[in-house]
């Protein structure tokens, strides 16, 4: 009887769980939530299965999930909702770790370019102060909001929800602000030359 019984919740939960997908491909918004709601801790899951970098795991997440609007009308409905939702977000994560080592590969190609005979410890030292000077430079010089945002963010290591809770703003903003100040001293921090080099 208790297999019977948990044997038709799966099969409830999954036909609920088609028919979400059914409807965000039709455009309803109500509906999207209430899948970003379901799916979202289970993607979180799977793309840091293969990410390790939380900054980046959380973007591959919202490119998941915004995906998951785009192309909801191209789901099968004869296929689990799960496996396919799980298969978008690991091909997003294997895909951001290829690109992330193809990035250092390059790196490392254009480095071994330009080494000489420096001695690298004591440069590193200098441009390690001149990096904690600039950045403080470019912190203070964010916006109020993006300024705190980042801080807290990234100094006091907050996730997004804790993030949100301490702005007291929703967890969408409490992120755009968060990322907003960050690629403001991306730009900032490139244009000095401490970035990019």
């Amino acid at each position: 009887m208790w297999n019977v019984t948990v044997h038709d919740d799966l099969l409830l939960r999954r036909d609920e769980e088609r028919q979400l997908l059914l409807d965000v491909a039709a455009g309803d918004r109500v509906a999207f939530r209430r899948l970003h709601d379901r799916f979202r801790p289970l993607v979180e899951h799977w793309v840091r299965h293969h990410v390790v970098d939380r900054w980046q795991s959380e973007e591959v997440v919202q490119d998941v999930l915004l995906e998951l609007w785009r192309i909801a009308d191209r789901y099968d409905p004869r296929h689990p909702p799960v496996s396919w939702i799980r298969t978008i977000a690991q091909r997003r994560a294997i895909d951001r770790v290829r690109k992330a080592e193809a990035d250092r590969q390059r790196d490392v190609r254009v480095g071994a370019r330009y080494a000489d005979a420096v001695d690298h410890a004591s440069v590193e030292r200098a441009e390690g102060v001149l990096e904690r000077e600039s950045l403080r430079r470019a912190v203070a010089a964010l916006p109020a909001r993006q300024r705190e945002a980042v801080v807290l963010r990234h100094l006091a290591e907050l996730s997004g929800p804790e993030l949100a809770e301490r702005l007291g703003v929703p967890v969408g903003t409490a992120k755009t602000r968060a990322r907003d100040g960050v690629q403001a001293l991306r730009r900032s921090l490139g244009r000095s030359g401490v970035v990019d080099r």
